[in-house]
């Protein structure tokens, strides 16, 4: 009964995404996600350590909405430094993403994702439990050509405090074409299977497309080596070995700058043997390009 239920619900919205108007489809998004964002957005922080090679800072993590803890080290650099409460986070899920908990209390900013659910969920969910909130949602693939007229559209020259980025793929190219001077924090995620102490990426590819595998992304030493070529240092690696986070230079002195090769971590979470295994011979047999 339960595998007819579930056939009959993927048949039911993949006529709605097809068929239906957004306005209709996004409505029956709402009603299948209204039960788990909610309970989501009411938890209380969690504090989920991975990895045992901790710096001062991740004293700070928690989790509430964010993916792992990232959370926690968020809120502690905006206790540290001045801004106005607004973000960008490029790639989340409706339910667990960076800058939800930030929505939560009261900021205002934009969000942008290639899947077109994910989006049409969040804007109803949003649109209902925060309806004083400014929230902008955009479904649209992020690629280094259209990563500077997409985030600063409709911006007004709002000076970005947080800018999240989290695209499984050409995550250094986008970065690399940013223009970070209106960005004061920059969250990224590093490919901690491609190894420590080495700067590589995936080369190029608007095409690329995540295979739940090791090939996307690139090493958290060129990530840092690329950002500080931009004016940011590195402050927090969260524990779970996933996200880096940076701050311009100029807010440097209120935290303990971080070396990417003595700060690195690595844990798989909860991939079985069996992932592992998976995703360490992809890299293994993928051609990253040296920088």
């Amino acid at each position: 009964m339960k595998k007819s239920k579930n056939f009959f619900t993927r048949l039911l919205f993949s006529f709605g995404k097809k068929y239906l108007p957004d306005y209709i489809y996004s409505l029956m998004l709402f009603i299948r996600t209204f039960k788990k964002f909610k309970r989501e957005i009411s938890k209380k922080k969690s504090d989920l350590k991975f990895s045992k090679k901790l710096d001062s800072i991740n004293n700070f993590e928690y989790k509430i909405t964010s993916q792992n803890n990232e959370d926690g080290i968020i809120d502690y650099i905006f206790s540290n430094i001045p801004h106005n409460k607004f973000f960008v986070e490029i790639g989340f899920s409706y339910y667990e993403c960076n800058s939800l908990n930030l929505i939560k209390n009261g900021w205002n900013g934009k969000l942008i994702d290639i899947d077109k659910d994910e989006c049409l969920s969040l804007k109803r969910l949003t649109s209902f439990f925060y309806p004083k909130s400014k929230i902008e949602i955009t479904n649209k693939k992020i690629l280094k050509d259209n990563i500077n007229e997409t985030v600063f559209s409709s911006s007004d020259g709002k000076m970005i405090d947080f800018f999240s980025l989290d695209i499984d793929g050409n995550d250094y190219w986008v970065l690399k074409e940013l223009d970070v001077e209106k960005i004061n924090v920059i969250c990224c995620e590093y490919n901690h299977y491609i190894g420590n102490n080495v700067k590589k990426t995936i080369p190029y590819d608007p095409n690329h497309i995540w295979k739940n595998n090791g090939c996307f992304g690139a090493s958290l030493d060129a990530m840092t080596n690329l950002l500080e070529a931009k004016g940011f240092n590195l402050i927090a690696v969260e524990s779970s070995g996933t996200n880096a986070f940076y701050v311009k230079k100029k807010f440097a002195e209120k935290f303990e700058i971080l070396s990417s090769i003595k700060s690195w971590k690595s844990a798989d979470r909860n991939n079985s043997e069996e992932q592992i295994k998976y995703i360490k011979n992809s890299v293994k047999n993928f051609e990253f390009l040296n920088l």
